[in-house]
């Protein structure tokens, strides 16, 4: 049966045709003897029915990552660069014929499909480097940018994208920061639940958020075993919150637990962070993957809740270890049940039992990864806007094509000689992440650019810059210069632009000469720190584009009058940069993450805020993959807080070179008209504001803004300094006026209005206690361009407020929840309790979806069947009488409807 993959869009969206016409398809067996591939019954009920009829020893061979053969996969003959060649590194959990369980195959990305379960790795979409989709400010080219993933995930046959990363970028130091999105949890939250939601949209590809929680920098091969300590509301307020985000308002499938000693606790053992904070709190229904080795246990990981263990083999989670934990009373067989139930109910949820991922699909995908193919299309779509404009004093650019007849590119290979993509972990000899259908260099996108304006005579001379003066001399005799930089990022490695004097194999037995630093490298021969001034003293109208992941160290900045910042841009890297210069489309991306001036300031004035120091702490650290008995652990202590990012620099009153959201155009953009207005709801509480105001064109081309709304809680909060809460991105043709309208919502997974206040601020061990909480007082809401731009400023008194959003007056059918009964009899504390309920509304069994709820947090989930009847398993509760409340969401056609149940949990005995 033929699937359609996404829909149609229009000029700057996805379109692909289908993919799954010629997909081979291996039916599992069905009928009495697997009554669990029976479609008509609920995911959950399919679960438990195959859980039932499943051994210990077969439970036990689903619980880790091994790397197997793909024999279904491959072409049969080894090393051929065709098929699924094994691979050690592979990410495989094998399935079981005889149950119809099939094998489950789990891919690295983000930025393009990788790191999978087989050898060779696919041809791919080269997107650009993820912190590029969160300076577009655009959530509609965002969900695109999952479609693309889910698309190509599938076409490779595996079932679960281990991505997007929702890391702050806590420091520019941090190697992976091109992985994450922002410093701003808001705007991280936002864009990585767009992701998500294009990545799980056709319910054919599952999402991974990692990596939870606090794994923010790399420490040079001491992320591993390194101690963090963050503050509970820092940790709630900033670091948990995309996380919260993408599991409630993007369903995210799985999440993964990060390496790091967090707030003492390994973050897969930790019962506050993967019980407490994520199932209870949040409400999560999916499964947890470890990081690769970030698992250090084999009962506490497994009574906290980790899943699955990733490694190249078991080593917490080998069968007998998890046997002996059984035999001695540490753990149950039904606590492998529960590691199992919500991995597979995602998977009857998205079809993978039913539709086993067997063979390629690439081959229906070659139009779409071809130049001008539509998930090209989102490539290029997605770096052009994501361009920022940070310097053009002499309004250089747009470039003249007609006046130019000889440009000079200048830079090292990775940069400007080629298409810089995202890099990865591994050899630091080689700048690649995606094996890249095609890739435009940046001397092609020039010529191409010249050639589409009739500049069809014009020549660009490439020149590498090893040899500074002959680089100067091809300068000074060009019309134009166009200078490209960049840093050098990768996975374990934090920056450091000495690495190959203090480091030069790049392995863990070098790692601790190496020392962070934020200065431009000498790559492949090239000089940059040289380079760069001795261009700029000779040529003062250089063009200077960077090709970096944030913040570098710029003692030139002086000299620079025009200056781009160009991320990692992927495989459209050329005519997309050439495109912008030359005034082809107009530069709209906005900075994601604050620029400072120094390499110590804000959340890393202090070394003890990065990279920490290494102590004593009982607890066993060391630099590589294991935990070293008796090396002394580096802690790191997130002493800042709160003021993190932009957030220290309006605390502190400290300039920055450039800030969180800034970003030129080259047409002006006037705001103006504020109003703020209360939204009430039905018992006439404040449930949120709307937020109005007019953005005008004042200049003379077309342009897109992402205009961005601040929030200043009440003196209660002690919070000097603003928060992100909204944004909004529009097109605006010269003179052409938009009113713009955000709404912030009191019950929104973000908390706009709230503070988390923790129940013990001292005791680090107690971080996960506590409630969010409304201050009293005056509000202040700020609009404007940039978070140091506010020319719009309101205040506000919002009083009791309500946490659920209002609704417009229904004309639905009333709903009602009637005959609720509770499975087992005698509940305990170490036994699920099963609810079943029917829904009717207008006298008919409802449609439509169930959760139940304790204590304001969801703890179960289930869709009606057509008798309207739901069969909800909850999370295991404590001894006593406990409440819980029964909710059904409502349908088109019928309202919502709610209604309380107590039960009584015993004491075992």
């Amino acid at each position: 049966m033929r699937k359609a993959l996404v829909s149609v869009i229009s000029a700057i969206a996805l379109v692909v045709t289908g993919l799954g016409a010629t997909i081979s398809i291996q039916q599992p067996a069905t009928g009495a003897d697997l009554p669990w591939m029976n479609t008509d019954l609920s995911p959950q009920e399919r679960t438990e029915l195959l859980l039932d009829a499943m051994t210990l020893d077969q439970k036990l061979e689903q619980i880790f990552n091994k790397p197997v053969y793909n024999e279904d996969l491959d072409d049969g003959v080894d090393g051929n660069g065709k098929g699924c060649d094994f691979t050690q590194i592979g990410r495989h959990i094998e399935g079981i014929p005889e149950l119809a369980i099939p094998d489950f195959r789990m891919a690295n990305g983000g930025t393009g499909i990788r790191g999978g379960d087989c050898l060779p790795e696919p041809t791919a979409t080269a997107l650009p480097a993820q912190i590029s989709s969160a300076a577009t400010f655009d959530r509609a080219l965002t969900k695109q940018w999952g479609g693309v993933l889910d698309l190509e995930l599938r076409a490779w046959a595996h079932q679960v994208l281990w991505g997007p990363v929702l890391n702050l970028i806590r420091t520019p130091y941090g190697g992976r920061n091109n992985e994450f999105f922002s410093e701003d949890p808001y705007l991280t939250g936002v864009l990585a639940s767009r992701i998500i939601e294009g990545i799980q949209a056709r319910k054919v590809s599952q999402a991974t958020a990692k990596h939870f929680v606090a794994n923010d920098s790399e420490f040079q091969f001491e992320r591993w075993t390194a101690a963090i300590r963050v503050p509970s509301r820092a940790m709630h307020e900033l670091y948990l919150l995309p996380f919260e985000m993408a599991v409630k308002n993007a369903d995210v499938a799985s999440v993964m637990c990060a390496y790091g000693y967090v707030n003492f606790s390994y973050n897969c053992d930790s019962k506050p962070l993967l019980q407490q904070t994520l199932r209870q709190d949040w409400g999560f229904d999916g499964y947890v993957f470890s990081d690769r080795r970030a698992q250090q246990s084999t009962v506490p990981s497994i009574l906290a809740g980790t899943d699955v263990e990733v490694d190249e083999q078991p080593e917490w989670y080998q069968p007998d270890l998890v046997k002996a934990a059984i035999r001695n009373g540490e753990i149950t067989e039904a606590n492998i049940d529960d590691m199992l139930r919500e991995r597979y109910i995602k998977m009857f949820e998205y079809g993978d039992f039913d539709d086993p991922a067997t063979s390629f699909g690439w081959d229906q995908l070659k139009d779409e990864l071809a130049q001008g193919g539509p998930h090209a299309q989102v490539a290029k779509n997605a770096a052009a806007e994501s361009l920022v404009l940070l310097r053009n004093e002499r309004k250089q650019l747009p470039l003249n094509a007609g006046a130019i007849d000889s440009v000079a590119l200048i830079g090292p290979k990775w940069f400007a000689g080629e298409a810089t993509l995202p890099p990865r972990s591994g050899d630091r000899t080689r700048n690649i992440s995606v094996n890249a259908p095609y890739e435009v260099t940046p001397r092609e996108g020039l010529l191409n650019t010249l050639r589409k304006l009739g500049a069809e005579d014009a020549t660009v001379t490439y020149n590498n810059g090893n040899n500074i003066g002959n680089a100067v001399d091809l300068a000074e005799r060009s019309d134009v210069t166009i200078l490209m930089v960049g840093d050098v990022a990768r996975e374990t490695w934090d920056k450091n632009s000495n690495y190959q004097d203090e480091n030069p194999g790049g392995n863990v037995s070098g790692a601790n000469k190496e020392v962070p630093d934020l200065d431009l490298p000498t790559v492949q021969g090239t000089n940059q720190q040289q380079l760069i001034p001795r261009v700029l003293d000779a040529v003062p109208n250089t063009v200077m584009v960077l090709k970096t992941q944030g913040q570098v160290n710029m003692p030139w900045i002086d000299k620079v009058r025009t200056l781009v910042e160009a991320w990692y841009p992927g495989q459209e890297d050329g005519n997309v940069v050439a495109d912008a210069l030359f005034g082809v489309t107009n530069f709209s991306g906005k900075l994601p993450v604050t620029f400072g001036r120094t390499d110590r300031e804000a959340a890393y004035e202090s070394q003890e805020q990065y990279p920490g120091y290494q102590e004593d702490t009982g607890v066993p650290g060391g630099i590589g993959r294991d935990p070293i008995p008796g090396a002394p652990q580096r802690v790191v202590r997130y002493t800042e807080g709160l003021k993190m990012g932009y957030r220290w620099y309006q605390a502190t009153g400290t300039k920055p070179l450039f800030p969180f959201g800034y970003g030129q155009s080259y047409t002006t953009f006037d705001y103006s008209k504020l109003d703020v207005d209360k939204i009430r709801d039905d018992q006439r509480r404040t449930s949120g504001l709307r937020v109005s105001y007019t953005v005008t064109n004042t200049g003379d081309v077309t342009g897109q803004e992402a205009s961005q709304v601040y929030l200043r809680l009440p003196r209660e909060a002690r919070e000097n300094f603003n928060r992100l809460v909204g944004f909004d991105k529009v097109q605006l043709t010269p003179g052409e006026s938009k009113r713009v309208s955000v709404v912030l919502n009191a019950g929104a997974a973000n908390h706009p209005f709230s503070y988390f206040r923790p129940e013990d601020p001292d005791d680090l061990r107690r971080w996960a206690d506590g409630e969010w909480t409304t201050p009293k007082g005056d509000f202040d809401v700020y609009v404007g361009r940039s978070s140091e731009s506010l020319p719009l400023k309101a205040t506000v008194g919002i009083g009791d407020i309500a946490t659920e959003p209002p609704g417009p007056p229904s004309t639905k059918s009333p709903s009602k929840i009637k005959k609720p009964t509770v499975t087992p009899k005698r509940v305990t504390p170490q036994v699920r309790a099963r609810i079943k309920f029917e829904v009717v509304s207008g006298g008919q069994p409802a449609t439509g979806k169930v959760q139940v709820k304790r204590r304001g947090a969801v703890v179960g989930r289930d869709t009606l069947n057509r008798r309207g009847i739901a069969k909800v398993q909850i999370r295991k509760l404590q001894a006593g009488k406990q409440k819980v409340r029964l909710v059904y969401l409502g349908s088109e056609v019928s309202e919502r409807a709610s209604r309380n149940l107590v039960i009584r949990v015993r004491n075992r005995r």
